[in-house]
């Protein structure tokens, strides 16, 4: 959400079941004819119908637009986010059947089964009218760092009384920085309004990932 010229002030409150929470905040403040501000955050908290599982996330994007003539405008951001929950690989199946056992059944070692997930992002746009064409420049910065463990469900003995469980660690590191520019021209022939866009991308991603197996007593299940 951008910086307008518009002042804002939202705040939503929002709680459901199995302990839900939510929290929302938009604020949108100009700072003269030629600067806004805006703000906007949230943070979540709830459980689950599953056993042990539950989220927490929390996130924040402010914003500043500057208009520096009529015909231009400059927008800068960041967001910074974390996710963290429980990873839940749900119940094995039976027979081809979901297996007979109560839904919020849980299978593998909740304190051991963590998802994580963090978002460090930050952009640059210039935007400028002449005349019938526009010119829009945007570069993004990125990094991303996502881990999860989890224990999963497997085969089923014939007399339900067993279930095999494996499990795994996976790590990924990202970076990604990319450049856009388009150009868009409007236009008429006659009564019908056409709209001409051109446009170039550069970018480089860079991704380290990591994956580990589980084993219990030197097995892997």
């Amino acid at each position: 959400k951008e910086a307008g010229f518009t002042p804002i002030r939202e705040i939503t409150l929002l709680g459901g079941s199995v302990g839900n929470k939510r929290f929302t905040a938009d604020l949108d403040q100009p700072l003269s004819d030629k600067v806004a501000l805006r703000l906007n955050a949230m943070y979540e908290n709830s459980d689950s119908f599953r056993k042990f599982v539950n989220l927490e996330r929390h996130g924040i994007n402010p914003t500043l637009t500057i208009a520096p003539g009529k015909r231009t405008k400059i927008t800068l951001d960041y967001e910074n986010f974390r996710d963290d929950r429980v990873a839940d690989r749900g119940i094995p199946s039976f027979q081809g059947k979901p297996l007979d056992v109560d839904t919020s059944k849980y299978y593998g070692n909740p304190k051991e089964s963590n998802v994580v997930a963090r978002v460090n992002l930050g952009s640059a746009t210039v935007e400028h009218q002449a005349g019938r064409l526009t010119i829009r420049n945007r570069t993004t910065v990125g990094n991303y760092d996502r881990g999860y463990q989890n224990f999963v469900p497997g085969a089923v003995t014939a007399d339900k009384a067993q279930v095999a469980l494996s499990a795994y660690n996976n790590a990924t590191r990202r970076r990604n920085v990319f450049n856009q520019t388009d150009l868009t021209y409007s236009m008429e022939t006659g009564p019908i309004r056409h709209k001409l866009l051109a446009g170039a991308e550069i970018g480089r991603q860079l991704t380290d990932n990591f994956r580990n197996t589980g084993y219990f007593n030197n097995s892997a299940t």
